[in-house]
């Protein structure tokens, strides 16, 4: 399996390769055509110069390429170095000069005997020679026809450099274009290699470290961030386990000694029927408190794993409230000598579950009740705004102080003014489960404070449009 570097550079090294070998042909078709044009227009000036000789009767003198004089019908009247039966005529190249065309084409002259050899061999031209020969009609209309030629050897060795040239060139950039990929891969994965030393050396004991991030804003830096804010949210993640784990310690450990040692008292001595009682109702009431624990926490558990949003419907929100008002109006009045105001505005429906938005309001309810002294008020409110049907529960109580606000809906916090109610104030677990159901209906919860003046939470969760 290839590394990314390694990759990185076969496919830098490929994509160069291509370039070059693109390059290379455009450069090397280009020059071959420019030498076949600069040989034409050579031969052309030539073939001019033979023409005005020729047509005044005079032999040409002086003339380095070979040469043929033809009547209409293909006859060859004067020649040099193009005999006929060396070189044939081409009847394209005779038929497009009497069409007043000029006709250009390479032709080969096969090997033929040199001359004789000393002791009675004969020296033959092994290689055929290329000829570059050009058909031009000579007058208007077309009298005669005039073919000129000349050896392409040179016209062929400079194509055989340029092509060398570019091959040499291909076979030495290719070592330096691979070179130069490794060395840019390695530079450019530099600071993958530090994320990932830098990865493997976190653990659970030092999660406060970080991964290093590049200075520059590119797709590497923007991972580095990403990752580091992912380790930011386990690090806080891991810390509230971990303060969830010693505070359910602590609370079972307590109920736990209790029972142990309402047990070990009655153990230690014949007891009466009423004495039994008496311990048996205090192991009870600890047991309850015990399970309220592990039902509070299972509830956490399951809305950690998203499976509270499982049997939404609609719901008629103001309905649910005027039945909790109800419920709780009579206990706030005649137990704690507290006034429950019903503010609650008819036709609010959201998609929910019933039971789970019956404990969110009744935890804020009992909360509010538990921390707003006798003669204090508590004030239900539910209301239409936008989108969103809008729910507040406000006391004149004790307040939050400013340091607590920001940790009233953890699991678990500690506060004397935050203190969470319902079934489980004395778990810290009561607004950690009204936040829970909330987020599972889409919603959001609140809470703005005064201390000495009270508390207003308040709960937002998305209106039905269909029933």
């Amino acid at each position: 399996m290839l590394s990314i570097r390694q990759r990185l550079t076969l496919w830098y090294t490929l994509v160069l390769m291509v370039m070059f070998v693109t390059f290379a042909g455009v450069i090397y078709v280009g020059g071959a055509w420019q030498l076949r044009q600069a040989a034409d227009r050579e031969l052309l000036d030539t073939a001019r110069q033979l023409t005005e000789t020729l047509l005044r009767g005079e032999d040409p003198v002086a003339v380095d390429v070979a040469y043929r004089f033809l009547t209409l019908d293909g006859r060859v009247v004067r020649s040099s170095g193009l005999p006929a039966r060396h070189v044939p005529i081409a009847a394209a190249a005779v038929e497009a000069a009497r069409n007043g065309k000029t006709w250009s084409e390479i032709v080969a002259m096969p090997a033929r005997p040199l001359g004789p050899q000393p002791g009675g061999g004969v020296l033959r031209r092994s290689i055929p020679i290329q000829l570059r020969l050009l058909t031009l009609p000579l007058g208007n209309p077309t009298q005669y026809i005039l073919q000129v030629g000349t050896i392409t050897t040179d016209l062929q060795r400079l194509r055989n450099l340029l092509f060398t040239a570019l091959l040499l060139g291909l076979v030495l950039g290719l070592p330096a274009a691979a070179a130069g990929g490794w060395w840019l891969a390695g530079r450019a994965l530099r600071p993958v290699k530090a994320i990932t030393a830098t990865a493997r050396r976190i653990e659970a004991r030092n999660l406060a470290e970080r991964l290093p991030q590049p200075p520059q804003d590119d797709e590497l830096g923007q991972l580095a961030a990403t990752l580091n804010g992912l380790l930011d949210r386990l690090q806080a993640a891991f810390q509230r386990e971990r303060r969830f784990t010693a505070d359910i310690s602590h609370d079972l450990r307590t109920p736990l000694a209790l029972i142990k040692s309402n047990i070990g008292v009655a153990l230690n001595r014949p007891r009466t029927a009423a004495e039994l009682q008496t311990t048996l109702t205090q192991v009870e009431g600890q047991i309850d408190r015990m399970t309220g624990l592990v039902e509070a926490t299972l509830f956490l558990a399951r809305s950690d794993t998203e499976q509270l949003a499982q049997e939404f419907a609609a719901l008629n929100l103001s309905e649910l409230l005027t039945d909790l008002y109800e419920t709780t109006a009579p206990y706030a009045s005649e137990e704690l000598g507290q006034t429950l105001c019903n503010e609650i505005a008819a036709g609010l429906w959201v998609m929910g579950d019933r039971d789970q938005l019956t404990r969110l309001f009744l935890n804020l309810v009992d909360n509010a009740m538990r921390y707003t002294p006798a003669g204090g008020t508590i004030r239900l409110a539910g209301r239409m705004q936008g989108q969103h049907a809008v729910v507040e529960v406000e006391d004149n109580g004790a307040g939050i102080a400013p340091a607590d606000l920001p940790r009233v809906f953890d699991r678990f916090y500690r506060a004397d003014e935050a203190r969470t109610g319902g079934h489980h104030a004395h778990y810290g677990l009561g607004l950690s489960i009204a936040q829970a159901i909330a987020q599972a209906h889409g919603g959001e919860i609140t809470v703005r404070s005064i201390p000495g003046r009270g508390s207003c939470f308040t709960v937002s969760l998305p209106i039905c449009l269909t029933r």
